[in-house]
């Protein structure tokens, strides 16, 4: 019996030694690790964090999941099991909830686990997902990538070309060929191979979640925020603005307000938010916008959708050549404007014009029944050079393939806690903004830079203030922020519960 409890003393200090030999591991071992010994399934991580006093201030949280997202592409979402931790309901408090994907670096786990557990951690968030050097459609982009290479891909796409090969030259990709990086920028970077893989990893790691979306209708989030490691979110502020403002504004108008008439729709309306929106150009024909790169992009349940949803044209739907003929027998309205965009089968003059037209070559690998998001998965592997910044694909399928609704001029606006007031931006109260078919990519707080104004979060790019420019230091109470280090992400979270 004393030998039995010896051996039982033994295998537990054993067990011990073995833990604590796991938890000192380097960070970069840590991820291989976690890719071999769970063998790509789902990570849940227990967070002992001072959130856990604001999360039981809610009616369910969830079991959040640290996912890393890698080329097997064989990883699970959660089951999005809540875990009950009150017994009343407060008031206007959905069940809502929130997926991150973070396309970061496997040389830089630790500023990811730093999101996690801090702004990451509240209790909307479901799934936190991240996408690493592993995640590249071209294996060992960054090794394999020279500086010589750089400068020739940002001279290929400084040239029209690229484009006119792709046959895709057209207002809006002429505006690509002048924004494009140039080689001085990039070799100014301190990775500027890692800064041109990753453009391609934005697109695909975020195809490759709505595949794993597409696996069940109910494994949608009512939100997708897409971010760097470097974005430091108060989701507090978000959440008051995407979820619980206008559930607010439906209590006190009794349900009866459509979304049409919110100018923050619920999330099964498609939306796309820019943390930042970028505006250039006037009218029809010369108008854009982006996500200035970093400030984040929130896509709602409803955009998410839009991308997994079968575009199917005609009644042959095996059949590109006969879908040519009956495009105007798409289902939707949606299916007939991509079927028109992609078969260049305009069912009017002006369909027949930019920026209607407008693509980036990715027709090519379109086939009737299938949807936007298996096309740009195509387009992403295929194409020999990604002449986009990865936020410039956001603002595309916003405005110009209609992922997004337009832009509500005159919507309600959400009713935000403490009596905090939302604004919208001055761009989007100008009766133009109304008349320009591709102003889909909605902003934050009314966060935009354009027409010489910065406006909203936008001004919130740099832990340090800067001499030149407008960019300024991140304060607690900022929705959005950029450029922030581990150790300030961790101040400004802290912070942020004293300055609510």
């Amino acid at each position: 019996m004393k030998q039995t409890s010896i051996q039982f003393i033994l295998i537990c200090l054993f067990f011990y030694a073995l833990v604590s030999v796991f938890n000192g591991m380097s960070q970069a071992n840590y991820q291989l690790s976690l890719v071999s010994l769970y063998n790509n399934n789902m990570i849940t991580l227990t967070t002992n964090h001072h959130n856990a006093l604001s999360e039981n201030v809610g009616r369910k949280v969830f079991n959040r999941t640290y996912l890393l997202l890698n080329e097997t592409k064989s990883l699970l979402l959660g089951d999005a099991t809540r875990v009950d931790i009150s017994s009343s309901d407060p008031p206007l408090l959905g069940d809502y909830s929130i997926d991150v994907l973070i396309v970061g670096s496997q040389f830089k786990l630790s500023a990811t686990r730093k999101q996690f557990t801090t702004w990451g951690s509240n209790k909307y968030v479901r799934n936190f997902i991240v996408s690493t050097e592993y995640d590249d459609p071209i294996p060992n982009c960054t090794m394999n990538t020279t500086l010589d290479d750089v400068a020739h891909i940002s001279h290929t796409c400084k040239t029209r070309k690229f484009w006119r090969s792709k046959r895709a030259f057209n207002a809006l990709t002429s505006s690509f060929v002048n924004s494009f990086g140039r080689f001085k920028w990039l070799r100014k970077k301190k990775n500027p191979a890692g800064w041109i893989c990753a453009q391609r990893r934005f697109v695909s790691s975020f195809v490759q979640v709505l595949d794993l979306y597409q696996q069940a209708d109910d494994m949608y989030p009512d939100y997708l925020i897409v971010a760097d490691d470097d974005t430091y979110v108060n989701m507090e502020n978000i959440t008051d603005f995407l979820l619980l403002g206008p559930q607010r504004l439906k209590e006190v108008r009794g349900g009866m307000i459509e979304d049409d008439n919110m100018y923050v729709p619920k999330p099964t309306s498609p939306t796309i938010y820019a943390g930042c929106r970028i505006r250039s150009g006037e009218g029809e024909e010369k108008f854009w916008t982006l996500p200035f790169g970093g400030y984040g992009i929130f896509l709602s349940q409803g955009a998410l959708k839009r991308m997994t949803q079968p575009i199917h044209c005609g009644d042959d739907r095996s059949s590109t050549d006969r879908a040519l003929e009956t495009t105007t027998s798409a289902a939707t309205e949606y299916e007939q404007a991509i079927c028109e965009k992609y078969l260049h089968n305009y069912s009017s003059v002006q369909r027949g014009r930019y920026p209607f037209t407008a693509t980036l070559g990715e027709e090519a690998y379109f086939q009737s029944g299938e949807s936007l998001h298996r096309v740009f998965h195509k387009y992403v592997l295929d194409i020999d050079y990604l002449c986009i910044h990865s936020d410039w694909f956001f603002g595309y399928i916003a405005n110009f393939l209609n992922v997004s609704r337009h832009v509500s001029q005159k919507g309600e606006l959400p009713i935000m806690s403490n009596g905090k007031v939302v604004e919208r931006s001055l761009f989007d109260e100008d009766e133009k903004a109304a008349h320009i078919s591709v102003n889909r990519l909605h902003t934050i707080m009314s966060s935009e830079l354009g027409g010489g104004k910065v406006e909203g979060n936008c001004p919130y790019g740099h832990t340090e203030n800067k001499d030149e420019g407008v960019f300024r230091k991140c304060v607690p109470n900022a929705t959005i922020c950029h450029y922030i280090n581990e150790e300030e992400m961790e101040r400004l979270y802290l912070a942020s519960f004293s300055s609510q």
